[in-house]
Order: structure tokens, then sequence, then C-alpha cells
């Protein structure tokens, strides 16, 4: 049985970003939490991994919307 592509339905620009980002994750234990719990982790600002996961989200975004914007 043939698998199912990962990235289907994602733009071209997007597939781009994931294939060149470090696989980063939050802490285990916050990684399964509703994003108001998440924010508020995130806000004590002890958590090493979870504010680099955060950034590296941010930065993977900010290349996303540049890409898009200067698509030719």
């Amino acid at each position: 049985m043939a698998r199912p592509k990962r990235n289907r339905g994602l733009t071209e620009e997007q597939t781009a970003v994931l294939r060149t980002s470090p696989n980063l994750k939050p802490c285990k234990k916050f990684r399964k939490v509703n994003a108001a719990k998440f924010v508020q982790h995130l806000n004590e600002g002890k958590c090493e991994q979870c504010v680099a996961f955060f950034r590296q989200l941010d930065k993977e975004q900010r290349m996303m919307k540049l890409l898009r914007d200067n698509r030719n």
C-alpha cells in the first residue's frame, strides 16, 4: 500500500521552509496543551526549549511570507 505524501496540500514555500528547518519540539510537559497554556508557559521564559521552538516557528512563518511576497 502506498504511503500518502506527508506534505500534500502545502505550497512550494511551505515545503521549502520545512525541508530546511531543524526539527525542534516543545518540551514534553507542554507538547499537547492548548494554546493559552502554552503561551502562558512561554511568557514565564524559563523553558529554553520552548522559547527556541517558538522562535523557530516565527522565523519559518516570516520566511514563508517573504517567499510568497517575492514569488515570480
